[in-house]
């Protein structure tokens, strides 16, 4: 108990508070509005507290709130960036998704998502549970927690912010955020433009035929077919983008 009231401990003690919720709140599945508000605080207190009784404690020492408040806000961007670089591993599914749908004719069928709070077609939706789902399947929540470990060591609780490496890491990571989706739907698109030019030439041939009528359900079946041929692509991207995940926060968060 005396242990816990001292005021070096208590300072830690907030400021990994500080850094695990910038993590959960920006972190893929449990920073979504799926997870409930009061998990997601308890999971940052649980992570908060194991981690305090093995990090050592700053040395520095806060005695105002005006020490205070810079430091806490330090920490909320270093957690903030370690589940934002894994938060682009389901956006590039959730983007490759709505490139698809679009392209299959369901962008006509966007709807408010409830969980991301912003339009979102049906294949993008599943685009993200199928990304969600490999995060998982694949561990990339091990892989989050042990970059949230290694940020401990490269960049202890109150020390300064490593500004050039999380710009270096944010700016390579959103050039390659950008090229995840066309990786993704590349073969999809290639198959729905194939389907496009059957359907045109079949225009052609047969004028007489709506083919704005026949259009829509032939090239949603062939979406449809085409994702399910593809699944295993997918895990194989998905393993590719993991490896570079972890690349980035060995980048941000170097541990000798």
């Amino acid at each position: 108990m005396n242990s816990f009231l001292d005021p070096s401990r208590m300072l830690l003690f907030v400021l990994l508070l500080a850094r695990a919720s910038g993590f959960i709140a920006s972190c893929p599945f449990f920073g979504e509005a799926v997870v409930p508000a009061k998990v997601r605080a308890l999971f940052a207190v649980s992570l908060a507290a194991l981690l305090s009784s093995v990090a050592a404690p700053p040395a520095h020492q806060a005695n105002a709130l005006v020490e205070l408040v810079p430091l806490v806000a330090v920490e909320l961007v270093i957690g903030f960036t370690i589940g934002f670089l894994a938060k682009l591993f389901v956006l590039a599914f959730e983007m490759a998704g709505e490139i698809v749908g679009i392209q299959m004719g369901f962008g006509i069928a966007a709807v408010l998502d409830p969980l991301g709070g912003h339009r979102a077609s049906l294949i993008g939706r599943f685009f993200w549970l199928a990304g969600t789902t490999l995060f998982l399947t694949l561990g990339g929540h091990h892989l989050l927690l042990r970059g949230f470990s290694a940020s401990l060591v490269a960049c202890p609780p109150g020390t300064p912010f490593p500004s050039d490496a999380v710009v270096a890491a944010l700016t390579k990571s959103s050039g390659e955020g950008i090229a995840a989706p066309m990786r993704l739907a590349a073969p999809l698109v290639g198959i729905l433009l194939l389907a496009t030019m059957g359907l045109g030439v079949l225009a052609r041939t047969v004028p007489q035929m709506n083919i704005f009528a026949v259009g829509f359900p032939v090239k949603i079946a062939v979406g449809i077919a085409a994702i399910a041929l593809c699944l295993p692509f997918f895990a194989e991207v998905a393993r590719g983008e993991l490896t570079r995940l972890a690349g980035r926060l060995a980048f941000l968060f170097p541990v000798s």
